[in-house]
């Protein structure tokens, strides 16, 4: 997507389809990437993009899961502050069933969150850390736990996929999400998602114009 030879000013990607057309028609400049959901796809599908394209920015925009102390509702909007992954690690037959990889002596590169850039355009949203995994979370015992572990107020797929791929290749990452359930007792009710859409649409209909 994009002529290999232009520098865009700015790269927006979301995991779906449904998630991108939140942001509505891009302005000149402007190039949109869907990375497909999950850790996997999201990183070597944006690390291509970066090399190819050459973007000065990335805006990764999409729908969350709000971690149940972190006071979120479902429909609010906030920005990443930082990403980490959640659930790499090992499964512990004792509590509290699991220890992360970051404990381990050879487990230094997860140790501290992935730094998301906070973007002076969406100054107005509330700055949050994220935490990203490969399962989400579905009972209240997980999302406890993970919310503990990581101070996290949401979590994603692939935040920290996106934003390490920024840093491998040295270009900023802002992160956009729209609260659509919460990461505890699995509950993915279309009316949610759908409000958390609508209300990043509404979001950027406001805000795009001042990318």
């Amino acid at each position: 997507m994009g002529d290999p030879a232009k520098n865009s000013k700015l790269l927006i990607c979301a995991a779906t389809e449904r998630e991108l057309t939140a942001f509505g028609v891009p302005s000149e400049g402007i190039e949109l990437l869907v990375t497909g959901v999950g850790i996997p796809l999201a990183l070597a599908r944006t690390l291509e993009a970066l090399g190819r394209m050459r973007p000065a920015r990335v805006l990764n925009i999409g729908i969350a899961g709000a971690y149940p102390g972190s006071g979120l509702a479902i429909g609010d909007v906030v920005m990443g502050g930082s990403e980490v992954y959640g659930d790499v690690g090992f499964e512990l037959p004792e509590a509290p069933g699991f220890r992360f990889v970051g404990e381990a002596e050879w487990g230094t590169f997860y140790r501290e969150p992935l730094e998301l850039s906070q973007f002076a355009e969406f100054a107005d949203l509330p700055v949050r850390p994220g935490c990203t995994v490969n399962s989400c979370t579905g009972t209240e015992e997980t999302g406890l736990r993970r919310e503990k572990l990581f101070g996290a107020a949401f979590e994603t797929m692939e935040g920290a996929a996106v934003a390490q791929a920024g840093a491998t290749l040295g270009v900023p990452v802002c992160e956009i999400r729209a609260i659509s359930n919460f990461a505890s007792r699995r509950d993915m009710r279309p009316e949610n998602i759908g409000l958390a859409l609508e209300r990043l649409q509404e979001y950027f209909k406001i805000s795009r114009e001042k990318l």
